[in-house]
């Protein structure tokens, strides 16, 4: 594509969306399936398209896509900011020991024993902030813990920002590291600046890709050619069947065994994926990584550089094409997960 028609592409979706990009969620069950490497590709070749691309980095308990970037997070441009939630600091004066904010803490991190004030396990606690609302004597205050940071890098590459979540090791709430990020790219001053937001997720099917997922206007999902790859992929598919999502898939490491065009003929009998390509690997695509520089830069021409820029122009169009059709539906899903949230 020339770049008179890549200018289209972007004056038509970002004219006829003034007010939020595509977001673009690369996931897959299996780890070490090639999610950031792709995810990473990806993101340094739409802007190199001319794209402003944020790619954020939501596998929260083991970021690395800043590594694949060649870049440090303790580099100087890097803006980090801790991530806190909510505990319930109990206030004794006010208290009179009714018992209330313990019987309503779901995650049952309120300790109290007959006549004496409770407290509260500080790794227990969601940060939820209902013991505090149904405290009919006002003996709740607010206090706050870091449980993990996030680093905004500006300026990877030329068009590429990088938002990296990373959650404290030994902490448990990876989602509120997840829920951040998303809240984060929803703020007017952050989307706003932006042709295109590309969520790198974790890897499984839990709630930190559901929220990743749900909130994504295009899913692709990595596979590879064994049958660990598929099974988890399996999973992955059931996902989106339950959150009413489609997908496309790529399968990575394609050469790796003979069963990589087996495995696509058997994915693509499923409605609600399709196939985009397969990427080989190859010696020269190793030397990029071990470098920590993304391959679709290389100058020189292989065969996984030929095959992923093929699939990349496939996801330029559909994004380009599709999005507006989804955005509306991701929207409701958004505001249906807030709701949810809220009443919990």
């Amino acid at each position: 594509m020339n770049e008179e028609q890549s200018d289209e592409k972007i004056s038509s979706h970002t004219s006829s969306n003034s007010s939020f990009p595509p977001i673009l969620a690369v996931t897959g069950g299996k780890g070490g399936t090639g999610k950031t490497l792709i995810a990473t590709n990806l993101a340094v070749t739409f802007s190199k398209n001319n794209f402003k691309v944020l790619l954020v980095d939501c596998d929260v308990e083991n970021p690395n896509s800043y590594i694949l970037l060649g870049k440090k997070l303790d580099d100087e441009s890097v803006e980090s900011q801790s991530i806190d939630i909510f505990v319930p600091k109990f206030n004794k004066n006010a208290c009179v020991k009714c018992g209330d904010c313990q019987k309503a803490c779901y995650r049952h991190a309120i300790l109290q024993f007959p006549d004496h004030f409770p407290s509260v396990m500080p790794h227990l606690c969601s940060g939820c902030e209902v013991c505090q609302k149904i405290c009919s004597y006002n003996a709740i205050d607010s206090s706050y813990r870091p449980i993990g940071k996030k680093y905004y890098y500006p300026q990877t590459y030329e068009g590429l920002d990088l938002l990296v979540g990373e959650l404290t090791p030994s902490e448990a709430l990876s989602a509120h590291i997840v829920e951040h990020l998303i809240d984060e790219v929803q703020k007017p001053e952050i989307y706003s600046k932006y042709d295109l937001i590309i969520f790198d997720s974790a890897p499984g099917a839990h709630c930190d890709v559901e929220k990743i997922l749900n909130a994504s206007d295009m899913v692709i999902s990595i596979t590879e050619p064994t049958p660990f790859g598929e099974h988890d992929l399996n999973r992955i598919l059931e996902l989106l069947e339950i959150i009413d999502k489609n997908s496309y898939f790529i399968i990575n490491r394609a050469n790796l065994t003979k069963e990589g065009e087996d495995l696509s003929k058997r994915l693509s009998s499923y409605e609600s994926i399709e196939y985009l390509g397969s990427v080989d690997v190859d010696k020269t695509l190793m030397e990029d990584y071990a470098l920590g520089e993304p391959f679709s830069l290389d100058p020189r021409t292989f065969p996984a550089k030929t095959q992923f820029l093929e699939i990349f122009e496939q996801i330029q169009e559909i994004l380009t094409e599709e999005f507006l059709k989804t955005k509306k539906s991701s929207n409701e899903n958004l505001k249906k997960q807030k709701i949810r949230e809220g009443d919990k």
